[in-house]
């Protein structure tokens, strides 16, 4: 019988060749999970801690296997920031606004805590679709109402895409033309929109209603003691509504001329410590004389568990949405919206936001994006952050006295070679350069990623049934989670605010 050794050789070269070749095959993505590469010298080569490898190969080789880009180490920052006095193991807040410690850019925010017994203390949080269905802010909302009094959901659009799972409130509505930065080709036009990127325009008789849910919450959520409607008045407008399915009455007419209205508006003030101070003032509006281009506001008091509306007339009208909260005590608004880097701010006008800054004053501002603009093959962030950054600059000139906070984006984990979730390629860069962004507008910043577990933590939350399994989202759970990691640093610096002014 003949000898086939060589035969056996012949196929275990043939085998290597083939596991070779399949190494330099591009990188093949399932559901956005990256699958592991095939590699015979895996054992023996030298990994970072994504699985990638480090040792002798260059960037541009092997269709970028290894991505050189920026360190993220090496992204400084301008100015030295204020960090407060913080327990182990929690992740502070940096306080860019100045160096000198004269003026910190989070003193309103905790100085306006001191008077939420006395006046509404609001904060507008806005985000992309990691906040969507009001995750996270409605935990955020219900910690700080539990210890500064408030109630209501605060300010819900006439419709969004979470309309239907978001938890805190529920809307019915008919007869609106929804018009949305995100659907730029249906004929949006961003010097329309509101703070929510969107507005809606009545179409024949239009109908909205909202209450609050009582499954989370409940005796802040189900009932509310006041509800606004904002809009922009068109000519021989009509707003009736009813509360708690009640008597229709008459909430706004402009068919014929109206007697100027009186309202309170809270002025903010320093004595000669430095301190804040707030009073009260009378101004006057005459509805008949608002131009087009002006945002109206319409409350209603009341025990307030479902408010409804009908809308009719008035060509040219524009409605935003409606809040439902209290007179006193805070209220948090959720301003999320899908797929958005926060750009969209940019394009609200001025003139716009400072008619919401006269009805609905903000203490303090959240912006957290980030999620849809990381991604593993990009480094370098700074074309992004200076868009943001501007946005930042116009709304610092609509809220001037607004504490305005940056939250970086969260881990975002994606399967290594190592066959491990870790961190996403992109993510620590980008958290480091919204750093730097607080930096550069001398705001503050929160390291979300950091605060969260850094690498890999969202794999380790999907597994508590925190996240989804697409590892990028949170669930309602790990909103809950992340909004007492959220409260408890802001209680911490509001604590350190206290200690400084006595």
């Amino acid at each position: 019988m003949k000898n086939r050794i060589w035969w056996t050789f012949l196929l275990v070269l043939i085998v290597v060749a083939v596991l070779i070749g399949l190494f330099y095959l591009p990188r093949i993505s399932v559901a956005d999970v990256d699958l592991r590469r095939v590699n015979i010298l895996s054992d023996v080569q030298q990994r970072d801690e994504e699985g990638n490898i480090v040792a002798e190969v260059k960037a541009d080789e092997a269709d970028g296997f290894v991505e050189k880009g920026v360190d993220s180490a090496a992204i400084e920052v301008r100015q030295m920031s204020y960090v407060d006095t913080v327990p182990k193991g929690m992740v502070a807040i940096e306080d860019f606004a100045d160096d000198r410690g004269v003026h910190r850019e989070m003193d309103h925010f905790y100085s306006a805590l001191n008077a939420a017994r006395q006046r509404p203390v609001r904060v507008a949080y806005f985000g992309d679709s990691y906040i969507e269905g009001d995750i996270l802010t409605m935990d955020l909302r219900g910690l700080l109402q539990q210890k500064y009094g408030g109630k209501g959901v605060g300010f819900v659009e006439i419709a969004c895409v979470s309309s239907d799972f978001r938890r805190s409130a529920t809307t019915k509505r008919s007869g609106w033309n929804r018009y949305h930065a995100n659907e730029k080709g249906r004929g949006f036009k961003a010097n329309l929109q509101g703070p929510a990127g969107s507005y809606f325009i009545p179409s024949g008789t239009a109908t909205y209603e909202i209450r609050g849910q009582k499954n989370v919450y409940a005796n802040l959520l189900d009932t509310a003691d006041m509800a606004t409607v904002f809009f922009t008045p068109g000519n021989g407008l009509n707003i009736s509504y009813t509360l708690n399915g009640g008597t229709s009455q008459s909430l706004f007419s402009n068919g014929t001329a109206q007697a100027p209205e009186t309202y309170d508006e809270v002025v903010e003030s320093l004595d000669s410590d430095s301190v804040v101070q707030y009073k009260t003032v009378k101004r006057t509006v005459d509805p008949a004389q608002q131009g087009a281009g002006n945002v109206m506001a319409k409350s209603i008091n009341g025990r307030i568990g479902r408010f409804s509306m009908s809308v009719s007339g008035g060509q040219g009208s524009r409605f935003y949405g409606v809040a439902l909260d209290a007179p006193t005590g805070i209220a948090v608004d959720n301003f999320s919206m899908r797929g958005s880097g926060g750009q969209h701010l940019g394009g609200i006008p001025q003139e716009t936001l400072r008619s919401f800054a006269s009805l609905r004053p903000y203490d303090l501002i959240i912006l957290h994006y980030g999620l849809n603009v990381a991604n593993p093959k990009q480094k370098d962030y700074s074309a992004y952050v200076g868009q943001l950054g501007k946005v930042i600059d116009h709304l610092k000139e609509a809220y001037p006295h607004a504490s305005i906070l940056v939250v970086s984006m969260g881990d975002r984990d994606k399967k290594g070679n190592d066959g491990q979730l870790h961190t996403m390629g992109g993510v620590k860069e980008m958290v480091s350069f919204e750093r730097k962004m607080a930096s550069d507008h001398r705001v503050a910043f929160w390291n979300l990623y950091e605060a969260m577990g850094g690498d890999g933590s969202l794999a380790k939350m999907t597994e508590k049934k925190q996240a989804n399994l697409d590892y990028t989202h949170i669930n309602f759970a790990g909103g809950r989670y992340l909004a007492g990691l959220l409260f408890d640093v802001l209680m911490n610096g509001k604590e350190n605010y206290d200690n400084r002014v006595r």
